[in-house]
């Protein structure tokens, strides 16, 4: 496969995206063109494209807003979007199948959760059906149950990536987390030396600037004292 390029989507990219979706969604679920068009000219940040020599194969789009949940509404609302909204809803997430299983749709979802984490949003919302629970929990979604939308005539589960939460659970665990504190990046690891397992932070240079050798719950009430007195910087 080529060398991927991600990016955000303008009007020129209007009929590709339009075709990709349809070619990836029954009738009952798929955006129309004018959609595309409303939502391209409303919140165009928010449309994120994969093209692999010069073809878009992947795509995520939504907007961001004031909401915490994802309803209907606003999969045609255009005015329910707010550019300072602390949550992004993920409307659709889709990939060409013939540029399937190759990771194409982790990779754009990555770049958007890394994206959404830099501009300090609460969080991302999605809805999607049963099947499809496993992938985004890769990603550290939480499904929140059956949702109540009724699109294309489905059963939709509603799953939040709460950004605070993620944080919290990593820190509990010793995971790997990344998050941003007054516009500069972090990454938050366990690390298992021969003396014990430490929970450290490192700042967007690589250098570790925090550290505890506390574990579970006691290492993450530490850390949540250090993330919220912003003292990390």
């Amino acid at each position: 496969m080529q060398n991927i390029i991600i990016r955000t989507a303008d009007f020129a990219d209007l009929d590709a995206v339009t075709a990709l979706e349809q070619v990836c969604f029954t009738e009952a679920d798929a955006a129309s063109r004018s959609v595309f068009s409303q939502r391209m000219h409303s919140f165009p940040e928010c449309f994120w494209l994969a093209e692999s020599g010069g073809n878009i194969v992947s795509m995520i789009n939504g907007m961001t807003t004031g909401c915490r949940d994802l309803t209907d509404e606003m999969y045609g609302d255009t005015a329910l979007y707010s550019a300072d909204g602390a949550w992004l809803m993920l409307f659709g997430v889709a990939t060409h199948p013939g540029y399937q299983k190759h990771g194409l749709a982790s990779r754009l979802m990555s770049h958007v959760i890394e994206e959404m984490k830099r501009k300090e949003k609460c969080g991302i919302v999605l809805t999607c059906k049963e099947e499809l629970l496993p992938f985004y929990q890769r990603f550290g979604f939480v499904s929140e149950g059956i949702s109540d939308s009724v699109h294309g005539g489905a059963v939709w589960y509603q799953m939040r990536l709460d950004f605070q939460e993620e944080l919290y659970r990593c820190a509990r665990s010793g995971g790997e987390c990344s998050f941003y504190q007054n516009g500069r990046r972090y990454l938050l690891y366990g690390w298992r030396q021969c003396d014990g397992d430490y929970l450290n932070v490192s700042d967007e240079t690589g250098q570790m600037i925090w550290q505890t050798a506390k574990s579970g719950q006691a290492a993450c009430d530490d850390f949540t004292v250090a993330y919220r007195s912003q003292a990390l910087y």
